[in-house]
């Protein structure tokens, strides 16, 4: 008997080559050498930004302690304050090692009953058997997670409450600048 299933994002992300997860852009540090914060910020400003920075980065001002960001490349900035005031904190609960490590056994149990029962799986793409291929490749990739977040990887369960986003970071992704 084939029964008709829905799979979760993780599965389908995985399965459409699509990657669960991905990069965070995360701040990159700059630091302004003896500079006020002004509109445009002078050319003593370092900046350490990676190449798939989105422009975001901030400084220390030295002679007021305050931090300030700047969205375009350093071309403006605004005190870290207002910045946060027009950008709420995003809120993330991240997986635990141990936690991330229950969830995978219990997936791995339902991909297998998947691929046995030749589950068919709508998406947004169509219609489609699920096959003993897409779980292996699936368990792999959720076991490659599990191996990151126990060596520092965060991995989101949720981003401001939609399970449905996942989102990663590293403290290795954010480069500072020394004092």
């Amino acid at each position: 008997m084939v029964r008709v299933k829905m799979v979760g994002a993780l599965a389908l992300t995985a399965l459409m080559g699509l990657g669960a997860i991905g990069p965070v852009n995360a701040f990159a540090e700059a630091r302004a050498l003896n500079a006020p914060a002004t509109k445009s910020t002078p050319q003593e400003t370092v900046a350490s930004m990676t190449d798939n920075s989105d422009g975001v980065m901030s400084y220390k001002d030295k002679a007021s302690g305050k931090n300030f960001v700047s969205e375009d490349n350093g071309a403006t900035w605004v005190s870290e304050e207002d910045y946060e005031s027009s950008h709420p904190t995003i809120n993330y609960d991240w997986w635990t090692y141990d936690e991330y490590k229950e969830w995978l056994e219990l997936e791995k149990k339902n991909l297998q009953e998947m691929a046995d029962e030749h589950t068919m799986v709508e998406t947004s793409e169509g219609r489609f058997e699920w096959t003993q291929e897409m779980t292996d490749q699936c368990i792999a990739e959720y076991e490659q997670t599990l191996n990151d977040i126990k060596n520092g990887l965060l991995v989101s369960k949720s981003v401001d409450g939609d399970t449905e986003c996942m989102t990663t970071f590293s403290p290795n992704w954010v480069s500072t600048t020394a004092d």
